[in-house]
């Protein structure tokens, strides 16, 4: 690991959280001189027993995801070093697949910061990646709106 962090992982679902997670390492990656590697993973559900889904199906998600990815590349990336890919698959082994194959000195992402059944239910992305990484993982919560935080900043 290198400090200050010379490469930057950012994956990006393209909602809101995981594009303000992208901001931050961007302010970042343009604070340290950084480049970024920005990653998004199409998931891959197939239950066991069931067919998967037809390959042309995945390679127009694919070729959507890339002209989103570039689109984001052009519109916020610009002056920094950067890569973009895209992983079909498991979520949370795309990503860590992901650190593996490129070792970044830092990893950034999203985090909805669920709680309770929510969080039971519906799985945790960013806390298996927090927990299996081998590089250091910056979290950024999504911001709640003063209204539904009991009217504090």
């Amino acid at each position: 690991m290198a400090f200050p962090y010379k490469t930057i992982l950012c994956p990006v679902d393209f909602d809101e959280n995981s594009l303000a997670a992208l901001d931050k390492a961007i302010e970042i990656a343009r604070h340290l001189g950084s480049s970024i590697i920005l990653v998004h993973v199409l998931p891959l559900i197939v239950a066991l027993g069931e067919v998967p889904p037809p390959v042309a199906l995945y390679e127009d998600q694919e070729k959507d995801a890339l002209a989103k990815l570039a689109d984001i590349a052009k519109q916020k990336l610009g002056g920094l070093k950067h890569e973009t890919h895209v992983y079909t698959g498991d979520v949370i082994a795309s990503i860590l697949g992901a650190q593996t194959k490129h070792q970044p000195d830092l990893l950034v992402m999203a985090t909805h910061g669920r709680r309770g059944l929510a969080r039971m239910f519906l799985g945790s992305v960013t806390e298996a990646v927090v927990r299996k990484a081998t590089c250091p993982v910056l979290t950024i919560r999504e911001e709640i709106p003063a209204a539904h935080a009991g009217g504090k900043k």
